[in-house]
């Protein structure tokens, strides 16, 4: 018997090679046949079938627009990929000016689905121009795909910021500042009878001077239109979700006022109010456990802000603020004790 190996000849009966000490065990079954081969075969010596995995196949990545909109939109740059969109750096040869290009995702989607999420763009139309509010350049439809234009927004994300500011957390004032803009937006929103449904650090923009912006409201709610999801249908994200949108009751604009308050939440302490192993138990926990306070996670957060986080976190939305234009206010009388000089 002559080892693959080295090619030593071995007695028939002979487990392992005497020379290099490769074995002679079965171990590789043929998936054709069944026949038990020699380790090291890469094809079976009774039917030629080959015994080795083919590396898989690496899809060739699609090449990158060139442009959008009959090349009014100039493609300089892909910017990311979501769950919703596609996003590219793009130049408006029409207005000259650098802005961001998002191609909804309606791949593998449902009617129903595929219906919310190209109302963005016409839910934001609606709104109309509000300064903490995400400004839509443009809106239409690029080969089947709805596609909406939005400024640039230099400050990135506040999820981003979160994840790069020490122990995830913000300066009290800053995360103050950025509630308040939220508010703002939410205030201006729900007067046009607009309930976002998605508030979170991901939804909120920061512009080049640090003004807050909400945006992203493709999930959003008009008060006065019948629901697009099914029932028992949960979108949102959640971290952020209110105990009753999680179990498909009523939304209100409490149900906006409850995310501020988790995302607040996460600004101050580097955390969700909320966290566990799967979507499951984190919406357990909102549905049924209350937050421990911030204070226990930084202590030097002013009572009055820990108590407004608690607060807007409460399960019933009856026991939270009645309104954003409330929150504000609470906001506003916020008052942030100066840091410590240091040594």
């Amino acid at each position: 018997m002559k080892c693959p190996t080295c090619g030593y000849e071995n007695r028939e009966g002979a487990r392992f090679c005497g020379e290099c000490g490769h074995s002679f065990a079965a171990e590789n079954t043929c998936p054709r046949c069944g026949h038990a081969n020699l380790q090291g075969n890469k094809f079976c010596d009774k039917c030629g079938h080959s015994l080795v995995e083919p590396a898989p196949e690496t899809p060739s990545p699609s090449p990158m627009p060139r442009s959008f909109a009959n090349g009014r939109y100039q493609v300089k740059k892909f910017l990311g990929e979501g769950g919703k969109k596609k996003v590219y750096l793009v130049h408006d040869k029409v207005l000259e000016r650098d802005v961001v290009f998002a191609l909804i995702k309606t791949e593998k989607l449902d009617d129903v689905t595929r219906l919310r999420v190209s109302r963005e763009a016409q839910v934001m139309g609606r709104l109309g121009d509000h300064h903490n509010i995400m400004t839509i350049h443009d809106m239409g439809d690029e080969n089947g795909q709805p596609y909406i234009v939005l400024p640039l927004m230099p400050g990135g994300d506040v999820g981003s910021v979160i994840e790069k500011a020490p122990e995830r957390r913000l300066p009290i004032e800053q995360a103050i500042g950025i509630a308040k803009a939220v508010c703002r937006g939410l205030e201006y929103a729900h007067g046009k009878g607009v309930i976002h449904r998605d508030i979170k650090p991901g939804n909120v923009w920061l512009s080049g001077d640090g003004t807050a912006k909400v945006g992203d409201f493709g999930l959003a709610l008009a008060v006065d239109l019948s629901r697009l999801t099914n029932e028992g249908m949960m979108v949102g994200t959640y971290y952020y979700m209110p105990p009753e949108q999680a179990m498909g009751g009523d939304i209100t604009a409490q149900a906006d006022l409850y995310s501020v308050g988790a995302m607040l939440y996460e600004m101050v302490t580097g955390r969700p109010p909320f966290t566990g192993d799967d979507m499951v138990a984190v919406i357990g926990q909102h549905i049924n456990t209350p937050p421990v306070s911030p204070n226990w996670h930084r202590p030097d957060l002013p009572p009055a802000l820990a108590a407004l986080i608690m607060r807007l976190l409460e399960k019933d939305p009856q026991r939270r603020p009645a309104s954003a234009t409330e929150v504000l206010q609470m906001l506003e009388a916020v008052r942030v004790a100066p840091a410590p000089i240091g040594f």
